[in-house]
């Protein structure tokens, strides 16, 4: 299983705090966007199975069928992280080996737990616009002290 992750080219003059708080603000995107049911690219996730719409963990978490945002229990969204900021770059991403990374994997290729991906059911959620990241870098440099 492959560590879940990304990384984006920022300006090399960013200093560290700066890296940090654009890294947030990139999560922050990230989960928002998911949660109105977009992926990285601003389309709409696939559908949700017939099989999961009838589960019982469907029901238990108060899912809607026309709703899908990948929060069944929050864990992984909040479990992704900044896993390294350095010089013009910055990662974002889950830590190897977790569930929430496994999790992330099978939504992201489509996998859900089976040896391979379906594309029609990927929901790749990891990753950001140019334009929002453009848009993010430029608050971030105007927001910063001196």
């Amino acid at each position: 299983m492959s560590q879940q992750k990304f990384q984006v080219e920022i300006p090399p003059d960013f200093k560290p705090a700066q890296r940090r708080e654009l890294g947030d603000l990139i999560i922050e995107h990230i989960f928002d966007r998911t949660d109105r049911g977009l992926d990285k690219n601003g389309k709409k996730f696939p559908g949700y199975s017939e099989s999961y719409v009838k589960s019982l963990d469907f029901s238990n978490a108060g899912k809607s069928k026309g709703n899908v945002n990948l929060q069944l229990s929050g864990d992984m969204l909040a479990a992704m992280e900044l896993l390294n900021e350095k010089r013009g770059k910055i990662t974002i991403g889950f830590e190897k080996g977790t569930e929430e990374n496994a999790k992330a994997e099978g939504n992201i290729t489509g996998s859900y737990g089976k040896p391979t991906g379906n594309a029609k059911k990927a929901r790749d959620f990891l990753g950001i616009e140019g334009s929002k990241l453009r848009e993010l870098i430029n608050y971030v440099r105007s927001n910063s002290k001196s």
